[in-house]
């Protein structure tokens, strides 16, 4: 075959003109955390890469680049694809969720449990993105790290020490650019391409709202170190400036106030996949990396090299065009698409998430045989554990409102608590914030004034997740598949006890909050109501348990063991029963890495562009 050389550009979209090469070292699927960085690794490793993404680039947009206006990002049809999925394979327990999502008959959406004659049950939302950067280019940039128990389970699963934490730790102190700390702070990076950042403390000590809660909240979770006892304006602002990523060796023993760490610059805005990209470009115009936006992935071509070898790719089907996936709100079934096609001259390399990397093998030929056969797909290798292992972290909260509206709620910070449920880290990642926060539904949130308190919060390592599913609808490449998260199986009562804690913290907060400061009496609207005392542990259980929502599926191409016929990748990323295919994105995580998987995700970019550097010598 031959190749030309694919000079550096960023095709910005149809209209424009490209030359398309004829074959490239390497393919990379989706720009996210995952495949953005390592499209730019590879291509810095001396390598002709291209990138497709199915998006557009809108990382200069303020709407993308301001951390306030997250949510808004979250519910722009620009970037947006719509997912829908379940719970439980209960429809009765489905129908309990108060935000469930219906297709009204003029086409708009309905969320609630009393839809109008005619409605479509479309099932609860999960929004995901499409765009140059991937989920990280909308998230709340949350910039947390894992447990290391997280990093040395998959080490002990696969016998491969590189996972083992202090190697991983290594990795994120070579990516990480931390803009929050004295340069040269143990267990830190400042030289790497990820800005990392913190909000200021120079709130904390004024006589504000954000105050009177900082210290209800410290007085809650912090056993002072000091002579009296008493938390003070000086202990506060040490507790809101602590580095919640440390090297301590007891770090996922810690608990208490922490400060809230984000992948954003100097300056406080969003720092995503698309900067790095875009840097890269622009430092070495001669870089061999081409990025192909609006370019979605439809087959992979295969080359049964001969019967004693796997099937090996040999090239890639895709069109261009915007919003050619259905589950994008703008989809048009009459739009023109352009058919493309590339050779894979070394290796192709998916990173299309948690939900679309699983569909993209299985339409290929890669997953269980008889949900292919089943949609007429040729097998090409039976791997039973593609799309199956889906797991996420259990979200939920407290709702309350105040007697007056917040003044000066001060910057953000986070609380860490270790439940009577935990076996041995701390399980909880909780925050405070004067808006309504209860999952996501189209248009979310809903708009509860100035006088609302969330405690939100983020149960860690549930031991009744990675039990659902993504399947497929049909042959279709671009029907969105079937998700079922079957949330709250087995260890489900560990799970909503520890949910029940971080619920019970949240009302102890509320209880010392003191009426002078005229904020007090609450009035709870969930999981209880009134004082927030009306109701039983069984009760705030239930509720929760019916009202969980998640926002970071992980597992469904999860990396295992050689023997472990559940395993769809083994330790260096690469997919069974196939050769010159790996995955690369949260999808791998045989557990849900921590409260935020973006970080661990960036992380293991950097650890496959290693790898596959060195199979490539």
């Amino acid at each position: 075959m031959l190749r030309s050389v694919v000079a550096s550009s960023l095709i910005l979209g149809l209209g424009m003109n490209y030359v398309a090469s004829q074959e490239v070292d390497y393919i990379v699927v989706g720009s996210g955390p995952g495949g953005g960085p390592l499209a730019v690794d590879l291509a810095k490793g001396g390598h002709t890469v291209l990138l497709l993404e199915a998006g557009s680039d809108l990382s200069d947009d303020p709407v993308y680049t301001n951390m306030g206006r997250s949510t808004e990002a979250s519910n722009d049809a620009r970037t947006r694809w719509d997912f829908f999925v379940k719970h439980s394979d209960d429809p009765e327990r489905e129908l309990k969720y108060k935000h469930m999502t219906w297709r009204k008959t003029d086409g708009s959406f309905y969320v609630g449990m009393d839809p109008p004659e005619g409605a479509e049950q479309l099932g609860i939302y999960y929004p995901r993105a499409a765009a140059l950067g991937g989920c990280a280019i909308h998230n709340a940039a949350v910039f947390h790290l894992p447990s290391e128990d997280n990093w040395n389970y998959i080490a002990d699963i696969t016998g491969d020490d590189s996972w083992r934490a202090p190697e991983m730790r290594k990795i994120f102190e070579e990516i990480e650019n931390c803009l929050y700390l004295e340069n040269g702070t143990a267990g830190h990076g400042f030289t790497g391409y990820l800005d990392s950042n913190q909000g200021p403390n120079t709130w904390v000590g004024n006589d504000t709202d954000g105050m009177a809660l900082l210290r209800a909240v410290a007085e809650s979770s912090t056993n002072v170190d000091n002579s009296t006892g008493v938390i003070s304006d000086a202990d506060l602002k040490t507790l809101v400036a602590r580095d919640i990523n440390g090297p301590e060796s007891d770090r996922d023993q810690l608990t208490g106030i922490f400060g809230m760490a984000t992948h954003t610059d100097a300056a406080g805005n969003r720092y995503s996949p698309a900067n790095y990209i875009k840097q890269a470009l622009e430092e070495n115009p001669d870089l061999p990396l081409e990025v192909r936006l609006n370019s979605f992935l439809t087959n992979i071509q295969w080359d049964q090299l001969s019967a004693e070898q796997p099937p090996a790719v040999m090239a890639v089907d895709y069109v261009s065009g915007p919003s050619a996936y259905k589950a994008d709100p703008r989809y048009d079934p009459n739009q023109n698409l352009t058919a493309g096609f590339s050779w894979v001259a070394k290796e192709l390399i998916i990173a299309g998430g948690t939900f679309n990397t699983p569909q993209i093998l299985k339409l290929s030929g890669i997953g269980p045989a008889e949900e292919l056969k089943k949609h007429n797909i040729t097998v090409v290798s039976d791997v039973p554990g593609v799309g199956e292992n889906l797991g996420d972290n259990y979200e939920g909260g407290v709702l309350s409102m105040a007697a007056r509206p917040f003044e000066n709620m001060g910057g953000g910070y986070v609380v860490q608590l270790k439940t009577s449920a935990s076996e041995k880290n701390r399980d909880i990642f909780l925050w405070t914030m004067n808006g309504g926060f209860e999952g996501f539904w189209p248009g979310y949130p809903d708009n509860y004034g100035p006088n609302v308190l969330t405690f939100p919060f983020v149960h860690m390592d549930a031991r009744s997740t990675n039990e659902g599913s993504v399947t497929l609808r049909s042959a279709d490449p671009f029907e969105p598949p079937e998700i079922n998260f079957r949330f709250f199986g087995n260890g489900s009562d560990q799970d909503l006890q520890a949910m029940l804690e971080a619920a019970k913290f949240s009302e102890k907060v509320k209880n010392l909050i003191s009426e002078r400061d005229g904020i007090a009496p609450f009035d709870e609207q969930h999981p209880c109501t009134g004082d927030g005392a009306g109701c039983s542990d069984d009760e705030i259980k239930e509720y929760l348990k019916l009202q969980t929502y998640s926002h970071h599926a992980t597992g469904t191409c999860a990396i295992g063991a050689a023997d472990d016929p559940m395993a769809v990748l083994d330790s260096r990323f690469r997919v069974k029963g196939v050769s010159r295919l790996r995955v690369v994105d949260a999808s791998v995580f045989p557990k849900p890495p921590g409260a935020f998987p973006v970080l661990p995700t960036f992380m293991i970019s950097k650890k496959a562009a290693k790898v596959i550097l060195e199979d490539a010598q």
